[in-house]
């Protein structure tokens, strides 16, 4: 249903980032969570943030249906079992190998062959996709280069690890973000398992101490899968060359609102459905990458921004958080949103549109949770659109349909034992 920030503006705090936007988030005027700010709790203003509030699934009670207001985790070895399983049914030839060196044409650029360590056999083609991750393999051959977020995002370390429900454990359908004294945790449910880790800065402490935070604030003996490492930011070109770097390979910020997974989406749909061709001259073409280096660099640099405004909260108690106050260099759109919310709750005319663009209805919720846009700015821009005296019939029909869902929805214990009883399919 959502994310549930927990301890980030100070210990004992707590909001949440319903995963559907209003419906009026799309307007110039937020009325529907403006309304629930002022009335209510600001999350019931979404559908989502209202099953999410009161411990509903988006499921009914009678009928294998649901509202459709929620979106969904998986076991990432699974989808890639799956996705290779689909690969290979359509015409997809599997080489499974390590590259031991990359041929550069010293007169194009480009990357002619790779050859492969177990058969010494070198593989040619026109166009590469990168998805070597962290290495970089090809890009780095091809000179993409690279663009640091460093002095904007905090945290370059994780140590993810996995953990199996308690008997008789109440299990939200939601993400868990748990602000710790030098980074945060996150823990995200599947139908067997929680998948978990803790996101911190090294320059503060290390694997042992993360470890020593996490066992302490859970209560629980963790055994880490690996220490992960990450340099924070982009590549200066995406499409370089005849290399396109996609998914771990293109830019990393840090694992917060899943940005790596939708900034794959996005980029696997604009390179296959508006960029390739059967023919090299047509896909190959410097308009068609300049466009696409100027859009994935443009989404990647306003995810940065989300993910920023997530740390601009008033903990102040370790060094971690006091360097985050203090030294963090803002980037400016978090010095405009921080600005504009004194006088006004912001609205999709703040941001720029796209498709995979992050949003007001993305925003929103963050900058309600950490006290930007409070009650009286919310009164004040409804006042000052004439929308004030509307707020609570808005939020009053709101309300009444939030209700009548209530009853006809299953809450997440009977939805998670539907699931094991498997009895939704």
């Amino acid at each position: 249903m959502g994310i549930r920030f927990k301890d980030w503006d100070g210990v004992g705090t707590e909001y949440l980032s319903p995963i559907q936007p209003t419906f009026s988030s799309s307007y110039n005027v937020d009325i529907d969570l403006l309304s629930f700010i002022m009335h209510g709790h600001y999350a019931d203003s979404s559908p989502a943030g209202y099953l999410m509030h009161n411990g509903l699934s988006s499921f009914y009670t009678t009928k294998n249906k649901t509202v459709g207001t929620h979106s969904y985790h998986f076991d990432a070895h699974k989808v890639g079992k799956y996705l290779k399983k689909i690969a290979l049914q359509n015409s997809i030839k599997h080489i499974d190998a390590e590259i031991t060196d990359v041929n550069i044409n010293t007169i194009t650029g480009e990357c002619d062959s790779v050859r492969l360590k177990e058969t010494n056999e070198l593989v040619t083609a026109d166009l590469w996709i990168d998805c070597s991750g962290f290495s970089r393999l090809l890009a780095n051959k091809v000179g993409a280069g690279w663009i640091s977020y460093k002095d904007n995002l905090p945290v370059n370390s994780a140590l993810p690890y996995l953990h199996k429900y308690e008997k008789n454990e109440d299990i939200k359908l939601e993400t868990l973000a748990w602000a710790q004294p030098n980074g945060w945790m996150w823990q995200i449910p599947t139908q067997e398992r929680y998948g978990c880790g803790y996101v911190f800065c090294d320059y503060f402490t290390n694997a042992d101490g993360a470890l020593r935070e996490l066992e302490k604030t859970t209560g629980r003996k963790i055994q880490p899968i690996r220490e992960l490492k990450f340099d924070v930011g982009r590549l200066k070109e995406f499409w370089s060359k005849n290399v396109v770097s996609i998914g771990l390979s293109s830019g990393f910020l840090e694992p917060l609102q899943a940005t790596s997974i939708h900034s794959s989406i996005v980029q696997c749909e604009l390179l296959f459905n508006h960029c390739l061709y059967s023919e090299k001259q047509k896909t190959m073409n410097i308009t068609s990458i300049n466009r696409y280096n100027e859009f994935v660099g443009h989404m990647f640099d306003d995810f940065r921004d989300l993910l920023q405004i997530h740390y601009m909260s008033k903990r102040n108690d370790s060094d971690f958080w006091k360097f985050v106050k203090n030294e963090l260099v803002k980037t400016e759109k978090t010095k405009y949103m921080m600005e504009v919310s004194k006088y006004r709750c912001p609205s999709m005319f703040d941001f720029d549109i796209y498709h995979g663009a992050a949003g007001w209805g993305v925003w929103c919720w963050t900058m309600v949770g950490l006290g930007y846009v409070d009650k009286n700015i919310a009164e004040q821009t409804l006042a000052n659109s004439g929308m004030l005296k509307d707020s609570m019939n808005m939020f009053k029909t709101i309300t009444t349909s939030n209700i009548n869902k209530k009853y006809a929805l299953l809450n997440s214990n009977d939805f998670m034992k539907a699931l094991w009883d498997k009895k939704i399919k």
